[in-house]
């Protein structure tokens, strides 16, 4: 058997790696390679990412929109039951005196029929009326109106005209004293001019 002897470090020369130059093209062009990388990065995040988050910050603004509108409304519900309920708690009677106190409408009869009770209750005549409702116009109707009355009043005395004003005064219906004058005072009778003012609700007709 023939037998190759070999030289020593021969086969530690052979068994070594060749070491690989690295490319041109990234040598001499690494600082573009890195710069067009970066852009393309700041690109993407502008066009790509940050639309995607401010879609996101809408979305959440919106959400805690509805959450307080919601909340709002729930609040605004507990009150309104609490209103309700505290309106039926109110007995008929009560809401009958709130009625005449402050009607839906101006009756003039039923005003004729106070004001005649009135004066017969306490000794005096009143001889005539006269009606000069509050002009309004239609954007304030459902605010609260007055009716001005002008009363020509006969007595015996003072004593008899302040217990017909005191009369008035104390029924349920809102009547204000705006002026007294005296047209005649004579022994026995005199004579008044009065002006009152009486108020009205009316209702909401555009509902």
């Amino acid at each position: 058997m023939v037998r190759i002897s070999q030289k020593p470090g021969e086969k530690q020369k052979k068994a070594a790696p060749e070491i690989k130059k690295p490319s041109r093209v990234f040598t001499e062009y690494y600082s573009s390679i890195i710069l067009i990388l970066i852009t393309i990065l700041i690109g993407a995040g502008y066009f790509v990412i940050k639309p995607k988050i401010d879609e996101y910050k809408d979305l959440r603004a919106h959400s805690e929109s509805l959450r307080q509108n919601i909340k709002n409304e729930q609040t605004y519900l507990a009150g309104l039951r609490r209103s309700v309920n505290a309106a039926q708690s109110i007995a008929p009677g009560v809401l009958e005196k709130v009625d005449q106190a402050l009607p839906r409408s101006f009756s003039i009869p039923k005003t004729i029929v106070l004001i005649n009770s009135a004066a017969t209750a306490s000794n005096v005549s009143v001889s005539s009326i006269v009606f000069s409702p509050e002009t309004e116009s239609r954007a304030k109707k459902t605010s609260l109106q007055s009716v001005q009355m002008t009363l020509n009043v006969s007595a015996p005395d003072y004593a008899a005209l302040k217990n017909f004003l005191n009369t008035l005064e104390a029924s349920l219906r809102l009547i204000d004293i705006q002026m007294l004058t005296v047209s005649d005072f004579s022994e026995g009778q005199a004579s008044f001019s009065l002006q009152l003012r009486t108020y009205y609700y009316p209702k909401d007709e555009t509902k």
